[in-house]
């Protein structure tokens, strides 16, 4: 029950005893003082006509007639006249009267007043005694009708007091929305802090959460920091900061094996040409300078670019990978640009060359096939000379042009969309009993009687801008899943699902319609736009909750920077992607890497699951790590 509709009821209640004691009182003492008042009234009024009487020549038949009118105007409830024998010349009585006072007031606080006496003489002689006394009907009457005054007011009271009572109640307790509001935000995993209220009671608890979520800030902080100073050895070129070759060709090969939107985009590949007689002729200490400043410059292209990556093949070769971007001189250029400001800024660009490459991959490559092309078209560029950009063809890239394929993949993925063409293709996540935790659907479509993976056509979905029609299309197929196997069901959505605000609301409103299988449905979202866009993140995860749903990120590992805002978002689980799991029985940088996330999950109460598993030897691995699950290659339902 509410405390508003407590604070009602409490005050009715205190009303009605209140009201039930006046009651009383004012009863007793209104009876007792009408009961008075009748009495003197009886008293003066047969002063008076006795009085009256006395001035008159009285014989029997007058004295009846002025007596008969006098109780004929219904005031008295009876009036006689005895001579003083005692013997009675008039007497006689008028009916009750019947007022709308109920007969337990009457019996409740009787009213007795006292007949009024009076003697009538004519002349010195007594001529009779007069006896008269008032009807208690108008009394009654009187103190009902200060019943119902005083119930009235009583309401009024009520109905004051209820309002006046629930606005200061709402004052008061306007910080115990916030506190509960923060106490909902940690319950899913959202350390948020507040502003701690005037009320001294609500203030200790904000403070105390506060503190539990700035502790869990702090921590998800060092890790971070520990992590990102791990990867500057394992992984980062020492001068420039940038990816080495290896860790960078990890990336590339990771995001050719995706089956999203980053299974497509660009590389480019800028070469500083004579960097040995460079080193000669500027010395070793200037142009490492020159280099860290590149690395900088680099960076700062990723953090605008927050998919981007960027590494150092080897000496003087620079590569930028660009995910979704399919314009590759573009990505070239940008390449070329950042090195050429910082030669330009030490006066170098006259002693060297910046020959460039790029191409634009897609899921069907591979990474010998690109880095041939590249090398090809660097030397192409570097023939050429004046800096030239020269634009690669990836060895499985399409015969047909970009404007071609564009229409190809609208007719495709319109029709897809409004003939119910796609479907689900799914793969079991199991945990360290071989249970299964969820089947993760990734959608597929029919082409020409072929089935296409989603790392074909979802670059295309992105540039086409169609992610919230498939987004609505595959949440539909995972109910429609779940209606049919009765099994926990996952599907991964695009960025549009953080971006587009209308769709947070449709989702809610769907998955209300279906309860059971809601309770049944994970949604996953990348890295890299749960990061990006924090706000839709917590929008979806405040709809998808509502619902019973799970929302979870996927392809986690890239941004360790933005670890902290784990603590922000309100996730159900997480996935570490599967360039992280690789070789982890082997790969003690991998190993550490994931062992730190799932130290993180598990500090705020999150299941950690390895993606991209694909053998038994790293499937032990995760799980002696701490891993609540698995899924890829190397992870199969045991046979019934």
């Amino acid at each position: 029950m509410s405390l508003y509709k407590q604070l009602w009821i409490g005050i009715a209640l205190l009303m009605l005893v209140v009201f039930g004691i006046t009651f009383v009182i004012n009863g007793i003492s209104s009876s007792s003082y009408l009961e008075q008042q009748l009495s003197l009234k009886n008293h003066d009024d047969a002063t008076a006509l006795a009085l009256s009487l006395s001035q008159q020549e009285l014989d029997p038949v007058l004295l009846e007639l002025q007596l008969a009118a006098k109780l004929d105007q219904g005031s008295y409830e009876f009036i006689t006249f005895r001579d003083p024998a005692g013997e009675p010349l008039f007497d006689r009585r008028n009916p009750p009267i019947e007022g709308s006072s109920p007969a337990w007031l009457q019996d409740l606080f009787p009213i007795n007043s006292l007949p009024g006496t009076a003697e009538v003489t004519n002349g010195w002689n007594q001529f009779g005694v007069l006896t008269l006394k008032s009807q208690d009907g108008f009394a009654y009457e009187e103190l009902w009708n200060g019943a119902k005054r005083t119930l009235i007011a009583l309401v009024l009271a009520i109905i004051i007091a209820g309002v006046v009572g629930s606005l200061l109640l709402r004052l008061i307790l306007s910080p115990l929305n916030q506190v509960v509001d923060q106490a909902k935000a940690i319950g899913e995993r959202r350390f948020m802090t507040l502003p701690e209220p005037f009320t001294r009671e609500f203030a200790e608890v904000t403070a105390q959460m506060n503190e539990l979520a700035r502790r869990v800030r702090e921590m998800l902080k060092r890790e971070s920091q520990r992590l990102s100073r791990q990867r500057e050895v394992s992984e980062l070129d020492a001068t420039t900061g940038t990816l080495q070759r290896d860790p960078f060709m990890g990336r590339l090969r990771a995001k050719l094996e995706s089956d999203g939107v980053d299974s497509n985009g660009s590389v480019a590949l800028v070469r500083i040409t004579d960097l040995a007689k460079l080193n000669q002729l500027f010395g070793h200490k200037t142009m490492d300078t020159v280099l860290k400043e590149i690395g900088r410059a680099l960076r700062t292209v990723s953090t605008v670019k927050s998919d981007w990556v960027a590494g150092r093949l080897n000496g003087s070769d620079f590569c930028l990978l660009a995910p979704r971007e399919n314009q590759p001189k573009k990505v070239a250029e940008i390449l070329q640009r950042a090195i050429m400001d910082v030669l330009s800024k030490h006066s170098i660009t006259e002693q060297t060359d910046l020959p460039a490459a790029c191409v634009e991959y897609a899921a069907a490559d591979t990474i010998g096939d690109l880095m041939t092309s590249l090398d090809g078209a660097l030397l192409a560029s570097q023939e050429q000379g004046d800096a030239e950009i020269s634009v690669a063809s990836g060895q499985s890239g399409p015969a047909s042009s970009v404007r071609e394929q564009r229409v190809m993949w609208q007719t495709e993925l319109t029709a897809a969309l409004q003939e119910n063409r796609m479907l689900l293709q799914t793969y079991p996540v199991l945990d360290n009993n071989g249970q299964l935790i969820h089947e993760e659907g990734m959608v597929r479509i029919r082409v020409y009687d072929e089935v296409r993976n989603a790392g074909e056509f979802m670059p295309w979905v992105h540039r086409l801008n169609l992610g919230s029609e498939v987004d609505r299309t595959v949440v539909r197929l995972a109910i429609e899943y779940i209606q049919r196997y009765v099994v926990p069901t996952c599907i991964n959505l695009t960025d549009s699902c953080l971006t587009n605000s209308d769709f947070a609301s449709w989702i809610e409103e769907y998955l209300l319609q279906y309860p059971k299988e809601a309770a049944m449905l994970s949604i996953e979202v990348d890295e890299a736009p749960a990061y990006s866009h924090p706000n839709g993140f917590r929008r979806l995860s405040q709809h998808v909750h509502k619902a019973d749903a799970r929302l979870g990120i996927e392809h986690m590992g890239y941004r360790i920077s933005d670890i902290g805002k784990l603590s922000e978002l309100g996730v159900d689980y997480i996935k570490v992607d599967g360039l992280f799991v690789r070789d982890i029985h082997t790969s003690a940088g991998n190993s550490a890497l994931f062992r730190t996330y799932v130290t993180i999950a598990q500090s705020l109460g999150l299941p950690c699951i390895a993606e991209g598993v694909s053998n038994d030897a790293e499937l032990t691995a995760v799980f002696d790590l701490g891993a609540a699950g698995a899924c890829g290659k190397g992870v199969n339902l045991p046979e019934a």
